[in-house]
């Protein structure tokens, strides 16, 4: 897999450094945003189908790789400021944003609040369903919640080799999109000198705190781009999320669900090409006027 990008350095709003990459590419932007505690690369494998009728860039959400890490400044208003920078930067007036998982939510709100700005929103195991309020994934209070794994959010490895080897033997299915993620992906060296991600686990928590309070229901009731929901089939609350998306699908003017069979969490990886075709599919079946309510 040899994928080529020129990267750019810029600035958001509040000084903080988001480090984007244009791949390429002609006709309308199209915008891939990553997963928490991922970082731009893991949509390496899908760019390349895209490139002959879109222009396409990705870019280090805040907190996640080469971009900046502040102490504060995690809430989706934040993430949204750092996309219209990214926007702005590349000259880009209007773009299809496709996000997985914390990139849907990112997704979903920009589309919210910079209607004018999003062409289409494609949300793949991503705001498909609240974490808190009517049928939301928890009843538990927030610190309950975040006790369960807090430990888990910044673990401690002895190298970059150690780090790489856990992964190897313990991210399953191992195929090559896993392991060209894991092998162009740059954890950092800590203070104890241990090797970990390159999100912190305080910044883990304060996105964690911001996606749970977060009702992503009225978020959709401001969208007026076409919405395509990518809900995994083998992922847990399928029965939530169909309910939410069917609330969601009443204050959408256009929106698809599709359901691609034996898709977990992260689909980039085991479902490549199921993936791309149902992105194209859903362009394809786009009204052309649809941007406009």
């Amino acid at each position: 897999m040899n994928i080529k990008a020129d990267r750019y350095e810029l600035t958001s709003n509040d000084g903080t450094k988001i480090t984007a990459y244009d791949h390429g590419g002609t006709g309308e932007a199209l915008i891939f945003i990553h997963y928490l505690g991922g970082s731009a690369h893991l949509w390496h494998p899908v760019i390349p189908h895209f490139l002959d009728k879109y222009r396409v860039v990705t870019y280090d959400l805040r907190g996640h790789g080469l971009s900046g890490q502040p102490d504060e400044g995690y809430t989706f208003e934040d993430t949204a400021k750092d996309l219209e920078s990214v926007l702005d930067f590349f000259s880009i007036n209007s773009a299809h944003l496709v996000g997985s998982s914390y990139g849907s939510m990112v997704g979903a709100f920009f589309a919210s609040t910079r209607t004018d700005r999003v062409l289409s929103l494609v949300n793949s195991e991503g705001a498909l369903v609240n974490d808190t309020g009517e049928d939301g994934r928890y009843e538990e209070s927030f610190e309950e919640h975040i006790a369960k794994f807090r430990d888990q959010l910044d673990p401690d490895y002895d190298s970059v080799e150690s780090y790489k080897q856990y992964y190897r033997e313990n991210w399953k299915p191992w195929n090559e999109a896993r392991a060209y993620f894991v092998e162009h992906y740059q954890p950092r060296v800590k203070e104890n000198g241990k090797v970990g991600p390159c999100t912190t686990g305080k910044t883990m928590e304060k996105i964690i705190s911001e996606i749970f309070y977060t009702n992503f229901l009225t978020l959709y009731e401001k969208v007026k781009c076409p919405v395509l929901f990518l809900p995994a089939e083998q992922e847990g609350d399928l029965e939530k999320k169909k309910r939410f998306i069917e609330k969601a699908s009443k204050v959408l003017s256009v929106c698809k669900t599709v359901f691609i069979p034996g898709t977990t969490h992260l689909m980039m990886y085991d479902h490549e090409s199921e993936l791309v075709q149902t992105i194209k599919d859903f362009y394809a079946e786009m009204p052309v006027t649809s941007i406009s309510k």
